[in-house]
């Protein structure tokens, strides 16, 4: 029988009846069962989902293969059939390939899937799956299945898990009709969950109660850069106690930012680096001429490795060993070495490099640096401050990399990997850390205000803010900008709507945006910033439409849309000298994709079923009263004189609230619309922000809502407009006052501003 078993707080899995015959409890990682064997009996047999499916296969003389090692044969077989593709293809093709094997192991339920993309990764990632089938080759997914077959009878325990793939839900069903299995699962985290999660897979509604007492918490608030001096001063209050910094993803230099004495903390590094680089540098400059037969390449790692080995440099003859050994594997189907190669003996030297970490060598240490990993499994007896700073970044990641019509195509097949789900888990398990009496938040001034995160994570708790009798004083500000802005006021040449908008949110960014002009962008950079991208994109959709026919023959194409969205980026890479690893490329390059279709998508969907006469880009405003230049990211023609007319944004945050728009908080699209209807006079048919990283959340208004675009409206708007440009025209101090906490975020010097932090 399969049954999922809600829970409270960690003491509650502590507290669970053991009593059955010895349970064996499965974990995700070695970090939730190394926390788990500390807080339960040793009795129990508490084990990690990697290890339990390895042992399983070995006692039926079975392996399974890691990603480097699949990774390495399919790449190639992959060169073989696709001879002149680049390497970014296959590394785009493989790991959609792996993500769809957690999906489903049965490739006709992935037929809808596969329409949506082109026909060089549709067909390598046919190729792949007909490989491993062919060779039997035993990938994680299917090492779930195989283990599916267990025959067992005593109890299974699942905890701490945060994903189920829809193939490791099939293993516990099929399991459970063996043996009893317990999925463990935190009620407050299901309250927050949606229907296409995975636990909705198992229990599709339940009824959960939970008691939201308020809850006190203790917190300490200090500025920036002064985190230091605050816990020096906390050592003197409390002796001993652990130290959590509340991120996800720690590097050395921010756990080095924590200088205490007798503090212990291990973080990992990769030893093998820099001579690994060295090295496909080398062999790089060696294949400028041309392809090296397999053979000779060989030769020429052996003879590096002798010469490591007489000079005792052990890090690099690791590195060539580990490079032979790749080689060899990478040679049943390929004779030669090319720079395709080498990308991919990059990535797999990358995955097959040991893992190290350093460590602090501390004898007794009183406090220790953890994980947030590590936080529901801590000993609750010892008292822990959790350090929380806008130098950490957010706690909530990122959503997917599918396109809306690729998540419909997957979520009736099994359930999806979602980033809210993650912050659920993690504000949960924040929650419960934090509540615990004992332990103290310290926290950077201003950040539960600049952060939506944090104002979720503490809403449910009275904060008793301490005073740690530090050496600094809080909120005495100095306003460096002040005595660089040249007092106005000053007339602008032009006046743009995006000019307007951010004179509007806050005078001082327009001051350092449109009269100073600063970018504090270096020339030579390692990634492409956010406004850029949405610039890249308006290109691509531009470009897609371009000498086609609005009609109903007009299609979206995938294979055309991501030779454009290649040539797009690549071009400005070059121009910008932009510097991007194969990874950040990579992953770039699939937002450009993601992002730019959407919109396509979405405007070809618009036209087909509009009757469209045609479609226009960047289309100049032309002559108004105000003078406002400027251009309309996209028009759509339609019969009777009518126009769709639509801004195209990167995210919600760029939108704003539908409160916003019709509250003339966010004005630019309002300043196109003015122009059209009185002064260009077009019938507005649709209009509108298109929001390409979820068309879903488009902010889209239709002849239906009449209302909106009503006479006694656009006068109000005029008013409204005529106002801000006079104001804008009379300014003279350019004072910081952002109109949200969101406006400083992109601003160019956010970092020196009095107000940058949006502190009142």
């Amino acid at each position: 029988m399969l049954e999922v078993i809600f829970y409270q707080s960690t003491e509650d899995l502590v507290a669970a009846d053991l009593s059955i015959e010895s349970p064996l409890i499965i974990c995700p990682s070695p970090i939730v069962a190394d926390g788990l064997r500390r807080l339960m009996p040793d009795n129990l047999e508490i084990i990690t989902i990697s290890k339990w499916v390895t042992d399983y296969l070995k006692s039926k003389n079975l392996k399974r293969s890691n990603k480097a090692e699949l990774m390495l044969r399919l790449s190639s077989v992959w060169r073989h059939y696709f001879p002149k593709e680049e390497a970014h293809l296959f590394f785009k093709s493989f790991e959609m390939f792996t993500d769809l094997r957690s999906f489903s192991l049965n490739l006709e339920l992935l037929s809808e899937f596969l329409k949506e993309l082109d026909e060089v990764t549709t067909k390598s990632i046919l190729l792949f799956w007909t490989f491993l089938q062919n060779e039997q080759i035993i990938d994680e997914h299917l090492s779930y299945q195989v283990v599916s077959e267990l025959e067992i009878e005593r109890p299974i325990w699942i905890m701490g898990f945060k994903h189920l793939s829809g193939i490791q839900i099939d293993m516990l069903k099929v399991i459970s009709e063996k043996t009893d299995v317990n999925v463990f699962f935190p009620k407050d985290v299901y309250t927050e969950s949606l229907n296409t999660d995975w636990i909705r897979w198992l229990v599709p509604e339940e009824k959960i109660e939970i008691t939201n007492e308020v809850k006190k918490l203790k917190v300490i608030h200090f500025p920036k850069n002064k985190l230091n001096i605050v816990l020096d001063s906390i050592q003197k209050m409390i002796p001993s106690f652990d130290l959590a910094l509340a991120s996800s993803n720690l590097t050395l230099n921010a756990r080095q930012e924590v200088s205490l004495e007798n503090l212990f903390f291990k973080s990992p590094e990769d030893l093998f680096k820099v001579r690994r680089e060295e090295l496909l540098e080398a062999l790089s400059e060696e294949l400028l001429v041309g392809p090296m037969s397999l053979e000779d390449f060989s030769k020429k790692i052996e003879e590096r490795k002798i010469k490591a080995l007489e000079s005792e440099d052990f890090i690099y003859y690791k590195v060539l060993l580990l490079l032979a050994e790749s080689l060899e594997l990478y040679g049943e189907f390929q004779t030669s070495v090319d720079t395709f190669t080498l990308k991919i003996l990059k990535m797999i030297l990358e995955l097959n490099s040991p893992r190290v970490s350093l460590a602090t060598i501390t004898s007794n240490p009183s406090t220790r640096l953890l994980e947030l990993n590590e936080l529901p499994y801590k000993d609750s007896e010892h008292p822990l401050v959790m350090v929380a700073t806008s130098n950490y970044g957010t706690l909530k990641s990122q959503e997917g990399k599918y396109s809306e019509k690729m998540i419909e195509a997957l979520r009736v097949i099994a359930p999806i990997k979602r980033s809210g789900l993650d912050f659920s888990y993690l504000k949960s398990e924040l929650i419960q850390t934090l509540s615990d009496n004992k332990n103290i938040l310290l926290m950077e001034e201003g950040l539960d205000v600049i952060d939506l995160s944090w104002r979720e994570i503490l809403k449910g708790f009275e904060l008793e803010v301490i005073n740690p009798n530090a050496n600094y004083q809080l909120k005495i500000k100095k306003d460096h900008l002040f005595s660089l802005i040249k007092p106005g006021p000053y007339v602008p040449k032009n006046i743009s709507a995006s000019r307007l908008q951010i004179f509007m949110d806050c005078p001082r960014k327009y001051y350092f945006s449109y009269i100073e002009k600063i970018d504090h962008r270096p020339i030579e950079r390692l990634k492409i910033a956010a406004d850029e991208m949405g610039t890249i994109e308006h290109e691509i959709i531009e470009k897609y439409f371009i000498g086609r026919k609005i009609d109903s023959s007009l299609i979206f194409e995938p294979i055309i849309h991501e030779e454009f969205c290649r040539l797009a980026l690549e071009e400005f890479i070059s121009s910008h000298k932009i510097i991007l690893n194969e990874k950040t490329k990579l992953t770039t390059f699939y937002e450009l994709l993601h992002f730019s279709q959407n919109g396509i998508e979405f405007l070809v969907n618009f036209c087909h079923k509009n009757q469209a006469l045609g479609i226009e880009f960047e289309s100049s405003l032309g002559e108004n009263p105000w003078g406002l230049v400027g251009s309309i990211d996209c028009l759509v023609y339609l019969a009777d004189n009518k126009i769709a007319l639509f801004d195209f944004k990167r995210s919600g945050a760029a939108i704003g609230s539908k409160r916003d728009t019709l509250a003339f908080d966010k004005i630019q699209i309002w300043a196109y619309l003015i122009v059209m209807q009185r002064f260009q006079e077009k019938s507005i048919h649709t209009w509108g922000y298109l929001n390409l990283s979820e068309i879903e959340a488009s902010q889209i208004y239709n002849e239906a809502e009449a209302r909106v675009l009503d006479e006694a409206k656009m006068d109000d708007f005029q008013i409204c407009l005529e106002k801000v440009i006079e104001e804008m025209k009379r300014e003279v101090h350019f004072q910081a006052t952002p109109r949200t906490n969101k406006v400083c975020d992109f601003c160019e010097v956010q970092l020196f501003c009095s107000k940058g932090s949006c502190l009142v």
